[in-house]
């Protein structure tokens, strides 16, 4: 598969021909998997082969996967589901949850919402300069009636790995729920939930090649979490409503394939980001990337880009249109709204000016080495187009005063 122009990986990722097969063998078998009967047995034995493979690629048993659609349901039910089941919504006291301010906008409106309907205690961490949010920063934010932690594994906008396995490890010890956000990690590096020590982490399908609308929830073994769609007792009792038979087939797919290739793409994708931010540096003068100085602190995928003087969205614009070459300005779902700035790079303390000369580049399994070398031409073509637009409009400035 050649996609020259695909640089935004981290918004979805095109399905796996592993995955579409999978899809199209399974399509015509529409057993409902809750029934007794020997049509429904397939689509039971496809479901269960299926959860294994998924598990094998988080890292856990596949009785701690259950299904859903997507990485946002899934944080929802996580962080509702924690509450309810501790009656913190109900309870006389308020229950206390921390999050960080870089989370995917899932996790940040579950807050605001619990904040404003049921008078939960937030607080939101911020991360350094870096992108990074310290286990010291959520420990001295702590307190008697603090529930749950949210925190992404990976961030989505500038790729900084968390310190999870440390957090985990602070939040063990006092018996608070350490939910993750794993849906930039799974299936883009190696993730072992047992070794994290998480109690609940949410991935969704569509990011490691796999179709859109499924995905799941990690749930520990012995952690107890309230369903957030009660029903026929699918998922044993813990997310009610028919199985997506078809779409978790494809997932389960996508999960074995990506699991067998992860350490070649990894090495590859580091190779790359080397390689790209090199040829940016040659041919962008004031190009600048938002990342952790500790290599082994950042996904190899992801690349955040500053070019100072011009405003990103216009460059995106331009290697659109023009050459076919997709970036992003942040995250995908956050450019379904009205926000000008990405509060990622808000949190982590960076200038308007620079916030908005800013965009993502990330890549993926269909990168090839070609398509950077032309991707830094080309962007150092829209960079001076943008330059001499600007130059012309300061002189007729000039001109005018």
């Amino acid at each position: 598969m050649s996609l020259q122009g695909y640089f935004d990986y981290n918004a979805t990722t095109p399905m796996c021909q592993q995955a579409i097969d999978a899809l199209f063998g399974v399509i015509h078998n529409f057993g409902n998997p809750s029934s007794k009967y020997s049509l429904s047995n397939i689509s039971k034995q496809r479901l269960e082969n299926a959860r294994r493979q998924v598990a094998q690629l988080v890292g856990c048993n596949s009785s701690e996967i259950t299904f859903t659609s997507g990485g946002t349901e899934a944080n929802n039910w996580a962080i509702k589901g924690v509450l309810t089941s501790c009656y913190s919504i109900a309870h006389s006291q308020p229950a206390h949850i921390i999050v960080s301010s870089i989370e995917h906008s899932s996790v940040l409106e579950i807050a605001s919402y619990l904040e404003r309907v049921f008078s939960i205690e937030v607080t939101r961490i911020n991360p350094n300069a870096e992108g990074m949010v310290s286990a010291k920063a959520i420990e001295a934010a702590l307190r008697p009636n603090t529930q749950l932690v949210s925190i992404m594994l990976v961030n989505n906008e500038v790729g900084t790995i968390q310190p999870i396995r440390e957090i985990s490890t602070l939040l063990q010890a006092r018996g608070i729920h350490f939910h993750v956000d794993g849906v930039q990690a799974i299936g883009k590096i190696c993730v072992n939930a047992h070794e994290l020590g998480v109690d609940s982490m949410s991935f969704a399908a569509h990011k490691f090649y796999g179709p859109k609308g499924v995905g799941g929830l990690y749930i520990k073994h012995g952690i107890t979490i309230e369903p957030l769609l009660h029903g026929g007792g699918q998922e044993d009792g813990l997310r009610g409503g028919t199985e997506a038979v078809a779409l978790i087939v494809a997932m389960g797919a996508a999960a074995e394939a990506i699991n067998a290739a992860l350490p070649e793409l990894v090495f590859r994708a580091t190779n790359y980001r080397t390689t790209f931010s090199r040829l940016l540096i040659e041919c962008i003068p004031g190009v600048s990337f938002h990342q952790p100085s500790d290599p082994n602190q950042q996904v190899p995928y992801t690349l955040s880009v500053c070019i100072d003087g011009i405003r990103a969205e216009a460059l995106a614009a331009i290697l659109d249109e023009m050459h076919g070459i997709q970036v992003s300005l942040g995250s995908a779902c956050a450019n379904n709204k009205t926000v000008s700035l990405s509060h990622v790079l808000v949190a982590m303390g960076l200038s308007e000016r620079a916030i908005k000369a800013t965009f993502r580049v990330s890549f993926g399994q269909y990168t090839e080495e070609q398509d950077l070398k032309h991707f830094a031409e080309v962007m150092a073509q829209g960079v001076r187009s943008l330059q001499r637009i600007s130059k012309a409009i300061d002189n007729e400035q000039t001109t005018s005063a």
